[in-house]
């Protein structure tokens, strides 16, 4: 029988708002990731002989906090299960710090602490009390149990770095939870006056184009070169990613858009997903001329190329993972997407194994979009996908206005 996780990590409670339903998601993805990290790290020690009664007695004292925290939730105790998490959660930390592991600079896993707070909790003096709790505990191994070697250390560069870390993930919460107001507003707004079907997909659109993966996939990306302390690296990441979601959430605005504006957003989409795979990644993008005079549908190309890192490249094990993005204009405006990733077939056979589905809300979003354009236009527009030997080939036909 096949294990749905699906059933076990989302919220099922329908009448819980958006909001509260993301913190109960995020909260149990969180357990598990803390009980399979416990249970890989237990046996992991077991067999390089390093367990000993007081790793052992640890791990499972995390385990029994996890779980109940899991349970909690359960039993709809959704705060008090917030609660328990962030203690148990620092408590881990710091016996790993000061018992377990004294100088594997386990320390740095307080920065998590705060940002947790801003997720599972509206009051702000929860979230600013939290950041200086995390300071204090980070700094208990420097100044009072004298465990960790002062030389070359500098508090005012661990007090920005923690700072500095909460406020990019405030400001991009605060972002998303402008943006989501800005969409139930809308919404509303569509029922009260019954705006037409393509309007409506629109809106639609731009709730499934902010992709929760993406973002926290790019969120852990940037705190993993600050823990590294790469800062240039760190900070070019979150340039473009700040600039990246600005351009996103303007051009949502407009039904058309220049093809130029869409392919610099491509492009900074793409060199997002570059910086965090590395030089394993290749992009390449074919314009076309005079492409500031054209206008296209918004939020049509981006989801695609998307959806062929995701799902075609992402499994790819050897070699360079490659996209290309051809134009070609002539009575409609046609876009060919190619991925040297692991092809359609073996695509849906991981999906199928996973229990997930093939396409994404924004394609299918897309789809009937395209659909209603095809009606008014009166012409050939749509999207096919076609298998290649090595890869996967999208064609995606747009209507244009000059």
């Amino acid at each position: 029988m096949k294990l749905k996780l699906k059933k076990y990590l989302y919220n099922q409670d329908e009448n819980l708002s958006g909001l509260e339903s993301k913190r109960i998601t995020i909260l149990n993805f969180c357990c598990f990731l803390m009980t399979f990290d416990i249970l890989f790290f237990t046996i992991k020690r077991a067999i390089e002989n390093e367990l000993n009664s007081q790793i052992l007695f640890s791990y499972i004292t995390y385990l029994v906090l996890f779980i109940t925290v899991y349970f909690l939730q359960q039993k709809k105790y959704y705060v008090q299960a917030r609660i328990l998490f962030l203690i148990s959660f620092a408590f881990s930390v710091f016996m790993l710090t000061q018992v377990l592991f004294i100088h594997e600079n386990t320390e740095y896993n307080y920065l998590g602490l705060p940002i947790l707070a801003l997720f599972f909790f509206d009051r702000k003096w929860v979230h600013y009390i939290t950041l200086l709790i995390a300071m204090f505990l980070f700094f208990i191994p420097y100044y009072i149990t004298g465990n960790r070697n002062l030389d070359n250390f500098i508090p005012a560069e661990k007090v920005f770095l923690f700072i500095i870390l909460f406020l990019v993930v405030k400001f991009f919460k605060d972002v998303n939870e402008s943006n989501e107001k800005k969409l139930k507003n809308a919404y509303q707004e569509l029922e009260e006056n019954k705006q037409n079907e393509l309007s409506s997909l629109r809106f639609k659109l731009l709730k499934s184009q902010l992709n929760p993966h993406f973002m926290f996939n790019s969120l852990n990306s940037i705190q993993n070169l600050v823990l590294k302390e790469n800062k240039h690296e760190a900070y070019e990441y979150l340039t473009k990613f700040s600039s990246f979601l600005r351009e996103n959430l303007k051009m949502s605005k407009d039904s058309f858009i220049s093809l130029e504006d869409e392919i610099q957003l491509l492009n900074q989409y793409l060199e997002l997903e570059k910086l965090r795979f590395g030089n394993d990644f290749q992009y390449e993008i074919e314009e076309v001329l005079d492409k500031e005079n054209i206008k296209i549908p918004s939020m049509i190309i981006q989801p695609f190329v998307e959806n062929a890192i995701k799902h075609g490249l992402l499994h790819k094990k050897t070699g360079i993972k490659k996209v290309t993005v051809k134009f070609m204009l002539d009575e409609i405006l046609e876009c060919t997407i190619i991925d040297n990733g692991i092809g359609i077939k073996a695509s849906r056979e991981i999906n199928e194994l996973n229990d997930l589905k093939s396409n994404s809300d924004s394609i299918k979003l897309i789809e009937e979009r395209l659909t209603l354009l095809k009606d008014y236009y009166k012409t050939n527009i749509g999207f096919s996908y076609i298998d290649i030997p090595e890869g996967t080939k999208v064609i995606i036909k747009i209507p244009y206005t000059v």
